[in-house]
C-alpha cells in the first residue's frame, strides 16, 4: 500500500541535478537498495512484468540485468544482498503471491512463496532476511478481508529452493484491519519475528520471539490507531537491542505518524515524524536513522483530484534532514557513510555522502497583500556560498523554477509574483561535492 498507492498518485517531483548524482534506472519511479561487500551498491525493482537488478559497475556506471518476472504491477517488497548474492521479495499488486529471486551457481532462481489461497484472502507486506549461512528467511501473514483475522508465517529456503515453513501464529490472531506486515530478524543464534497490526481503533507491534516447541509474543508498542501503512522494519544491534520503525494511520486527526521503537531489557516506541510514510532503517553507530516521505495533498490547498507533493526526510534523533525526491531506500554505508536512492518520473537515483546527512534547508513565505509580491526567505546549515533553487508547486501539476538566488553567509531571498495561487514553494539546495538535493517544502499554501 505504502509505495503503490503514493506513487499511483504521481509523484510531481523532477530530478535534480548534481555532480554525483547517478541514474540508477531511467522512468522507474520506485526500487530498493541494499549494500553488499564492501558497500558496494545494488538496486531492485521491477519495470513491466520484469524483475530488475542493478549494480553499480564504476563511478556514474550502473548495469541492469533482469533477474525473473513478476504480474505487471508487483512491486520488489524487500531486497538484501548476503555472501550468496543478492535476494529480492517480489509482491503482486492484488497482494496474493509473492516471488523469491535470488543468485545460485548457475544463473537466477525464482521461487513462489504461495499457492491455492482461497477466496478474500490476501498477504500482508512480507520482510526478509538471511540467516548465517547466507541463506534466505521469509516472514508474512495471510490475512482474511471476511473475518479479519490473520496467521502469521515463517519460511526457510534451503540451498536446494525447498521451503520449510513453520506457524507462529494460530486461531486467527491478532485480528487487523488491514493485512498485518512483518520482518524477520537475526537475534543471536535465533530468529525473531516482528509483526504490526490495527484492529478496531487499537494498534499494536509484536515481537515474536521462539520459546521451545512455540512462540511468544512480546509487545513492543501497542496503543490507539486505525492500521499499519506499508512495511515494518526491523534491526538488530551488536548490543542487543532491537530497533523497528513503521506507520501508523491515524485517520480521525488527518496524520499517520512514524514510530521508531527500541527493545533492550525495556521497550520504548516515540513519533520521530507526523504524517510520513517509512521507507527504510538504518543502523549506523552513531544510532537509528529513518527515511521516510512527508506528503501535502491537493486538497489541503483546496484543489482537486488527488495529486501530493512529497518530500523525503532522514530522522536521527528526532532531527530530520530533508531531500528533494522520494526516499526509495536508505543505508549506512562502510566508514561512515550513507546512500540514498530518490526516485521519481525522471528515474531512480543514487547517491552517497561520505558522513551522517546534515545540511537543513530553511524557508519562509510572507504576502503582505492578497494577491501581492511574496517575500521568500531562508537559510542552509553549513553552508556559506552557493546557490538556491526555488520552485513553485501545486500537487498534481508538474513544477516550475522561477529563481536561483545566491547564499550569503548561508542565507537567500528571493520575491515572486506568481499569476496562479494557492501554491507552495519548495527551495533546494545541491550539494556541489555529492550532488544531493537538500531541501524545504512549505506545508502552508500562499493563497
Amino acid at each position: 500500500m505504502l509505495r503503490a498507492s503514493a506513487l499511483a498518485f504521481g509523484l510531481a517531483l523532477v530530478a535534480a541535478g548534481g555532480s554525483s548524482a547517478e541514474i540508477v534506472a531511467r522512468s522507474v519511479q520506485d526500487g530498493m537498495l541494499a549494500l553488499g561487500a564492501g558497500g558496494k551498491p545494488f538496486a531492485a525493482y521491477v519495470q513491466g512484468t520484469k524483475i530488475v537488478l542493478s549494480t553499480r559497475t564504476a563511478p556514474g556506471k550502473w548495469r541492469a540485468k533482469t533477474i525473473g518476472s513478476a504480474p505487471a504491477g508487483s512491486q520488489v517488497k524487500a531486497f538484501t544482498v548476503g555472501s550468496r548474492g543478492p535476494v529480492a521479495l517480489v509482491q503482486s499488486a492484488d497482494g496474493r503471491k509473492i516471488l523469491l529471486v535470488r543468485r545460485v551457481p548457475v544463473g537466477w532462481q525464482t521461487i513462489r512463496l504461495t499457492r491455492n489461497l482461497a477466496e478474500g484472502v490476501s498477504l500482508g507486506w512480507p520482510g526478509l532476511a538471511l540467516d548465517k549461512k547466507g541463506l534466505p528467511v521469509v516472514a508474512y501473514t495471510r490475512w482474511n478481508a471476511v473475518n479479519s483475522k490473520s496467521r502469521l508465517l515463517l519460511v526457510r529456503i534451503d540451498v536446494r529452493g525447498k521451503l520449510t515453513s513453520k506457524r507462529i501464529t494460530y486461531d486467527g490472531f491478532p485480528q487487523s484491519d488491514v493485512p498485518p506486515p512483518a520482518k524477520p530478524i537475526i537475534v543471536g543464534g535465533r530468529i525473531d519475528v516482528i509483526e504490526s497490526y490495527g484492529y478496531r481503533g487499537v494498534v499494536g507491534t509484536i515481537e515474536w520471539y521462539p520459546n521451545k516447541r512455540t512462540w511468544t509474543g512480546l509487545f513492543i508498542d501497542a496503543g490507539l490507531g486505525d492500521f499499519p501503512l506499508g512495511p515494518v522494519f526491523a534491526l538488530h544491534s551488536r548490543t542487543g537491542r532491537v530497533y523497528a520503525a513503521w506507520t501508523e494511520s491515524m485517520l480521525g486527526i488527518g496524520d499517520a505518524p512514524v514510530t521508531l521503537a527500541e527493545r533492550g531489557r525495556d521497550s520504548k516506541a516515540d513519533f520521530v515524524l507526523d504524517r510520513a510514510l517509512a521507507t527504510d532503517l538504518a543502523l549506523p553507530a552513531s544510532g537509528p536513522e529513518v527515511a521516510a516521505n512527508e506528503w501535502v495533498d491537493a486538497d489541503e490547498l483546496d484543489l482537486g483530484g488527488d495529486g501530493q507533493l512529497w518530500a523525503g526526510k532522514v530522522v536521527h534523533d528526532k532531527i530530520g534532514i530533508e531531500l528533494d525526491g522520494w526516499i526509495a531506500g536508505f543505508a549506512a554505508a562502510p566508514r561512515g557513510a550513507r546512500d540514498l536512492l530518490l526516485g521519481g518520473p525522471a528515474g531512480l537515483r543514487w547517491f552517497r555522502a561520505p558522513r551522517e546527512l546534515g545540511t537543513r534547508v530553511n524557508l519562509d513565505a510572507q504576502s503582505d497583500e492578497e494577491g501581492g509580491p511574496v517575500q521568500l526567505s531562508g537559510t542552509v546549515s553549513g553552508v556559506a556560498s552557493g546557490r538556491v533553487t526555488i520552485y513553485r508547486e501545486r500537487p498534481g501539476s508538474a513544477r516550475q523554477a522561477v529563481g536561483k538566488p545566491t547564499l550569503s553567509g548561508g542565507a537567500f531571498t528571493f520575491v515572486d509574483n506568481p499569476s496562479v495561487r494557492p501554491l507552495l514553494y519548495r527551495a533546494v539546495y545541491t550539494d556541489p561535492a555529492t550532488g544531493i538535493p537538500y531541501a524545504s517544502l512549505l506545508r502552508v499554501p500562499v493563497g
